[in-house]
């Protein structure tokens, strides 16, 4: 185990500090629904490499890569908050407290000496940071590295049907996703992960999307309330915002409201050789 000091950013990571049980329990749900997609989209991990995941949470991919990655392979976890990942006993993962933005790639073992960097539903939290971040990953990778990315267009998530009578009281309170842009996110940041990976002078880019139309009440509604919850709190949760919680958190527990997930775009880019 390694670490290092950084700066501790509220908008880098949802706080756990006071609500750890609560946050391990909505990281968990998060690798239910995320991790099978995201297994199935690293499958080019090869025995042998040396990967980097930026904004570790409790690990489970981290984990997963270590086991592709077999016992000449290396794989290094990191988050600003690493309580979650040091329960990890992984004998070729590492665990190192690092801040993308702050800390330098030296202190994950050297610039330029990964096969594989990538991150999950992170860099959406950095609120305007998002190329910086994405340009200091790059400078992670080896010639020739792959960098990974699966983030949101989370203004795209809401009820499907206008005959619903919750529809209506949640389109009015969602506005089309602008809920997100009065606290400062970009609710339509993952499609943009191609042009930023360009920017970074990263090649050989592509990319793909998917969203899906589930029921209230189901896994992922049962994991986004408390993610709404805790980001209108970390965003000052006054009494008019949490009025809008609640009309929203009411939808998404009930199962007669239909609901289009939010889009996932994931972003692949290979650093020049």
């Amino acid at each position: 185990m390694a670490g290092s000091a950084s700066s501790q950013q509220p908008d880098y990571r949802l706080a756990a500090a006071g609500r750890e049980s609560a946050e391990d329990e909505r990281l968990g749900l998060l690798e239910q629904i995320y991790d099978p997609v995201t297994r199935g989209r690293r499958s080019f991990v090869q025995p042998g490499w040396r990967c980097l995941e930026v904004g570790a949470g409790r690990g489970s991919m981290a984990a997963w890569m270590a086991e592709q990655v077999g016992p000449t392979g290396h794989v290094v976890a990191t988050d600003i908050d690493t309580r979650y990942l040091s329960r990890l006993d992984v004998p070729n993962l590492e665990v190192i407290q690092h801040s993308i933005l702050d800390d330098p790639p030296d202190a994950l073992g050297g610039a330029g000496s990964f096969d594989l960097v990538c991150s999950r539903l992170m860099l959406f939290h950095l609120k305007g940071l998002q190329e910086r971040a994405i340009a200091n990953m790059v400078e992670c990778l080896r010639p020739g590295g792959v960098l990974f990315d699966e983030d949101c267009a989370w203004g795209t998530a809401a009820p499907v049907d206008p005959a619903h009578p919750r529809y209506a009281g949640y389109h009015q309170v969602w506005r089309d996703g602008d809920w997100w842009t009065v606290r400062g996110y970009d609710k339509a940041f993952g499609q943009k992960l191609p042009a930023i990976f360009e920017r970074c002078g990263l090649e050989d880019i592509r990319t793909e999307a998917s969203t899906e139309v589930i029921r209230g009440g189901s896994p992922w509604p049962t994991w986004w309330i408390p993610t709404l919850e805790v980001i209108n709190a970390l965003g000052g949760g006054d009494e008019a915002s949490r009025r809008e919680v609640e009309v929203m958190t009411a939808a998404l527990a009930d199962p007669t409201v239909w609901l289009q997930r939010e889009v996932v775009h994931a972003c692949w880019g290979r650093r020049p050789t």
